[in-house]
């Protein structure tokens, strides 16, 4: 208050007190009129609601038809007592509107809230003389918050007017007679039921909008009212009231940026019939007071249509790749030809497998270098509510690598690593939405306080398989060991829900209206982003750890990292879920090396959705071909190159990624799709004795598989591959080694337009390099190739500002880690 004010009034409580008298007679005493205090939960009442000075004098002051809006013990408050209103009651001498924020999501843009309405004690509707629902910012995502919300009112009602002695309505068949009460599961089953066909009417009426339908119910539910358009707040009380201020309006305490250093939250599972712990969240920050003006359109992107520059190389009519015998397997202990020893393991080839059955549409093709498609057994762990399946690869394997999972469930092999393709949609995959897929959708946006089953599970088995990394550091001499089994187990069903979101995303795009797809993509889109890497990651440990003889040797630090948290750390119990930004999203994040970078995660989803599906893990010996065949595929040759090629097909292929598949395959990934290899992204831990050994063995050998007499080439890619062989490398300044340890490079086909499959890559490759150890990476990019520098600065990487006269037409690019 300024000075006049405080002239006139003694208190703030009294001044507001006092407009809102006046302006309640001004306005002819209307039959609803609410006021919304400064203190409007329990969490702002100083020092408690029960002695708040503020709210005596307001139950003092304002007049006893003026209704009071209240949240609850907080501003998004968990559960809601009929004690807690009764007490507040008493002090304001008033009934309360309650002004829910449940389902609000304008304080944080990475999350979305499906769940059912719960945690709201039974008898509360007789003491409130309303109810105003604050949902999702996106009107599409609210049908099961709106839905199960009528079913808890009706409930309510059913249960008061049955209390009183009068008969209760109740809709036959409905399963929530007055006697059961309400059941927060039981109405969310009976909210997926209508949601999925209001789902498969939207797509029925081509772009049309179809409104949400209520369901039947008792007399009363006549006192729930329609909100405002574009699904805002939905009233329960007398009469419809526009008046009460937003929920971003309430948000008075602004958002922390707490750093997932300084967090401590447990994670837990979903609260049976409306009861449990409550689960937070962790992640990237976002800007504080977005409020209503957050709507999914603001997060759309014009991103180039190719996510990731792409590599040289020949046509598609080149010769056939030739294998390269540097290229050792993963398991055996070898010599590169400079004498570094490199280790990997010998991954279990699975073409046999792939070649029994029919790849059904939208799964991986016949013969393509992807991995089998897998089944999760019923009633596992991995497959909490029965979800798109599709069938299990016969077939058995004792190498200790990551390839194919063994039938009924016996693992004797490493993760498996391909996406699920459910049975149904692979006969059409722009199949409805089945009940099953919406079931998973909703369990991955499931509320602020609570994961669903399947986002659980997935925190959970990361949570576990990062802290059990240091005992999985075993000499490979036994491999088959207790802890081993136990950690590729786990490692197993990670793996299995990361593949069925992955395939939940590819139906989502294929079976979704347009509303429903704009609203909901952007989510769903982040989290598949972030599993591909993490998938990926979790395959590389176990390939890695395995191949190491001494564990004590170069993943010292890594057990270092898995060692220094074994999860996310959040804040207090009492903390308002914005104070940890990004739901699953968020704390998945966490889990990973490189997850305090937020620049990695944080990016705007396509104007355009791709169905496609993708498969992110290591690199296989077998994966070389396929690759060089990648760099010449990107290449437009022209006719007179075409005699080169066919003479030398991996040209192009050794100079963008030879040195790496020779000398550093155990930080090499590899992104698939339908067709097979379409990205690659290779890395060096030590970037000195890399390039060392690269200009003193490796170069030599290419100079005498590619002479100079070869001439120019007539083709400026091929030209300058030969030349790069034969030319002196420029050195690295001494600098940039130092600050920038470790040597990075991503390459993508031309057909991969998903930026987000493409920023994976890069995750999963910095995530290996952090977890031993390294503190910061650089990448040498052509100073004329606009595209690839843009996509680098998108992913953190700055200019170095060091003088390279010797090499004018490359830029040094680096970025911390």
């Amino acid at each position: 208050m300024c000075r006049a004010d405080r002239d006139v009034f003694p208190s703030l409580a009294q001044a507001q007190a006092s407009v809102a008298n006046e302006a309640y007679r001004e306005l002819g005493l209307p039959p609803t009129f609410l006021f919304c205090p400064t203190e409007y939960c329990s969490s702002l009442c100083s020092p408690s609601p029960a002695k708040s000075r503020y709210l005596q004098t307001l139950g003092r002051e304002l007049l006893p038809e003026i209704g009071v809006i209240w949240t609850g013990p907080k501003v998004v408050s968990q559960e809601l007592s009929v004690a807690l209103v009764e007490e507040v009651e008493h002090v304001l001498q008033h009934r309360l509107l309650i002004w829910d924020n449940l389902f609000a999501n304008d304080y944080d843009c990475r999350r979305v809230f499906l769940g059912p309405y719960t945690g709201r004690a039974p008898g509360l509707v007789p003491r409130l003389c309303g109810l105003l629902l604050n949902p999702n910012c996106e009107l599409q995502a609210n049908f099961i918050p709106i839905h199960t919300l009528g079913s808890w009112f009706r409930s309510e009602l059913c249960a008061h007017t049955n209390s009183t002695g009068t008969e209760a309505s109740a809709e036959p068949g409905d399963g929530q007679g007055p006697q059961e009460g309400y059941s927060p599961q039981k109405a969310l089953e009976l909210a997926l039921l209508d949601w999925v066909a209001e789902i498969k009417q939207q797509v029925l009426e081509a772009g049309g909008r179809t409104p949400l339908h209520p369901s039947p119910g008792c007399e009363e539910e006549a006192w729930l009212h329609p909100g405002t358009a574009g699904g805002q707040d939905t009233l329960l009380g007398p009469q419809p009231c526009d008046t009460a201020p937003s929920g971003a309006d309430q948000h008075e305490p602004e958002p922390c940026a707490v750093t997932p250093a300084n967090r401590k939250r447990k994670a837990t599972s979903v609260p049976e019939e409306g009861n449990g712990s409550r689960a937070s969240t962790g992640g990237p920050q976002s800007p504080a007071g977005d409020g209503d003006q957050l709507s999914s359109g603001s997060r759309a992107s014009c991103e180039p249509l190719s996510a990731v520059p792409t590599t040289a190389g020949s046509d598609r009519s080149a010769g056939a790749p030739v294998a390269d015998e540097t290229l050792h397997s993963p398991g055996t202990p070898v010599c590169s030809s400079s004498g570094a020893s490199t280790c990997q393991s010998t991954p279990l080839d699975s073409s046999d497998a792939r070649e029994r059955g029919s790849s059904p549409p939208g799964s991986p093709q016949s013969g393509a270098s992807t991995a089998d498609v897998l089944q999760i057994p019923s009633g596992s762990r991995a497959d909490p509510s029965p979800g798109p399946i599709s069938r299990l690869v016969d077939g058995a394997s004792t190498s200790p690598v990551p390839t194919a999972l063994l039938t009924n469930g016996t693992a004797v092999s490493p993760v498996s690593t391909v996406p699920l393709i459910s049975e149904e949609a692979g006969s059409d995959s722009s199949a409805p939405l089945t009940v099953e897929e919406v079931r998973m959708l909703v369990e991955l946006f499931y509320l602020p306080y609570h994961h669903g089953p399947q986002a659980q599970h997935l925190l959970e088995d990361l949570q576990w398989l990062r802290a059990n990394i240091p005992s999985m550091g075993v000499p490979s001499r036994s491999p088959d060991s207790c802890v081993v089994a136990e950690w590729r187990s786990r490692a197993r069903s990670f793996q299995q829900l990361c593949a069925q979101t992955c395939c939940l995303h590819s139906r989502f795009v294929c079976s979704a209206g347009q509303a429903l797809l704009y609203d909901l993509h952007p989510y769903l889109w982040d989290i598949r982003n972030l599993l591909l890497a993490a998938s990926a990651f979790v395959l590389w440990l176990d390939g890695r750890l395995l191949c190491d003889p001494d564990h004590k040797g170069t993943w010292g630090s890594c057990f270092g990292w898995c060692q220094s948290i074994t999860a996310p750390l959040f804040p207090g119990e009492d903390a308002e879920p914005w104070v940890c930004r990004g739901g699953l999203f968020g704390e998945l994040q966490a889990l990973l090396p490189v997850g305090n970078s937020c620049d990695l995660f944080c990016h705007p989803p396509p104007l355009f959705p791709s169905r496609q599906l993708y498969l992110l893990r290591p690199l296989l010996p077998q994966d070389k071909g396929k690759l060089y065949q990648m760099c010449r595929e990107a290449l437009c040759a022209e006719p007179s190159t075409a005699e080169v090629l066919t003479a030398h097909p991996d040209l192009l292929g050794d100079r963008v990624l030879g040195s790496f598949l020779s000398l550093s395959p155990e930080y090499t990934f590899v992104l698939e799709d339908e067709g097979g290899p379409c990205g690659c992204a290779a890395g060096a831990l030590c970037a000195e004795r890399f390039l060392r050994e690269r200009d003193s063995s490796w170069l030599p050998a290419m100079q005498r598989r590619y002479p100079r007499e070869l001439g120019v080439l007539g083709q400026s890619a091929l030209e300058e591959a030969l030349l790069f062989f034969h030319t002196k490398p420029v050195a690295v300044p001494l600098p940039v080694l130092r600050r920038f340890p470790s040597l990075v490079q991503l390459d993508t086909a031309p057909r991969v337009q998903d930026v987000g499959a493409s920023r994976s890559l890069a995750v999963s490759l910095l995530s290996a390099l952090r977890a031993n150890g390294s503190r910061g990476v650089f990448c040498q990019v052509n100073a004329a190739d606009h595209q690839q520098l843009s996509f680098y600065n998108k992913l953190g990487f700055v200019a170095l500002p060091l003088p390279w006269p010797s090499s004018p037409g490359t830029r040094l690019l680096g970025r911390l880690l």
